[in-house]
């Protein structure tokens, strides 16, 4: 089947009641649906990672998502959900978490931040992508779940860590409470646009960033706390300090030139 055609046959399949999340294809549930938010959740919108309960990478919309812009989002994305990680990961209310192609802006393999977002479309997979599932084994959780330790990418090889070239980045390519002791602080030097997304190829493999979904404005002189930096030193993934964005979305994709060192 062809990329449109799956794509034709994937809208055909998104009217209705919302059915339970299924393995296979999912999509992303509309805030009229399931209206419950928490961390890496909320109305319309789910979280992407490359691990379990690990940075974001980039998000699943619902169709009717309403961007900073006031654009809303025509049809929803799609997930090949081929498996779960079982484990609590950190999470205080997450305990299986999904994983397999994402499609929409990100484009490429991933975790989300839970099940409950996802209602099932059909069974049987949209792509051939990602199904041997995660590989690389990180460090251990307490609860010992080996699918909890199962990664998509090295963040050491995928993240900036540098921070002679960039003061911005992390030694372990990822700034968290376990390494380097918490988020790295920034100031926003001028008006800093928020994206959702800069897709998979930009975040995974240091490739151009399609930077797509604008959360907000950020104004000058507001503090950005800093999880990574990508590779290419262009873009910071980080939040706005005690503010949230569209949606209630907190974490998002920053210019790297609008953000003081």
């Amino acid at each position: 089947m062809s990329a449109i055609s799956v794509g034709v046959a994937l809208a055909l399949t998104t009217t209705g009641t919302a059915e339970a999340w299924s393995t296979g294809v999912n999509r992303v549930q509309t805030a009229q649906e399931d209206s419950a938010a928490g961390v890496g959740y909320g109305p319309g919108w789910v979280l992407l990672s490359y691990k379990a309960n690990g940075p974001m990478v980039g998000y699943a919309f619902a169709k009717g998502f309403q961007f900073a812009n006031g654009t809303t989002k025509q049809v929803p994305d799609h997930m090949d959900i081929r498996g779960t990680g079982n484990s609590r990961a950190g999470s205080p209310d997450i305990d299986r978490w999904p994983w397999g192609y994402s499609g929409g802006s990100f484009r490429g393999c991933a975790y989300a931040y839970g099940t409950a977002k996802f209602a099932s479309v059909r069974k049987g997979f949209a792509t051939k992508r990602c199904v041997d599932g995660p590989k690389i084994v990180g460090s251990s959780n307490a609860d010992g779940s080996p699918d909890a330790l199962r990664y998509w990418v090295d963040e050491k090889k995928t993240f900036c860590t540098d921070p002679k070239a960039n003061p911005l980045c992390s030694p372990w390519g990822v700034w968290s409470e376990n390494k380097g002791g918490g988020l790295k602080v920034t100031r926003t030097t001028a008006d800093c646009a928020a994206y959702g997304d800069i897709g998979a190829t930009a975040v995974y493999r240091n490739g151009p960033a399609v930077r797509s979904h604008l959360l907000g404005t950020v104004p000058a002189n507001q503090q950005i706390d800093v999880r990574y930096v990508t590779k290419n030193g262009e873009w910071i993934m980080g939040k706005w300090h005690g503010n949230a964005l569209a949606g209630g979305i907190r974490w998002a994709f920053f210019s790297r030139s609008c953000v003081a060192s």
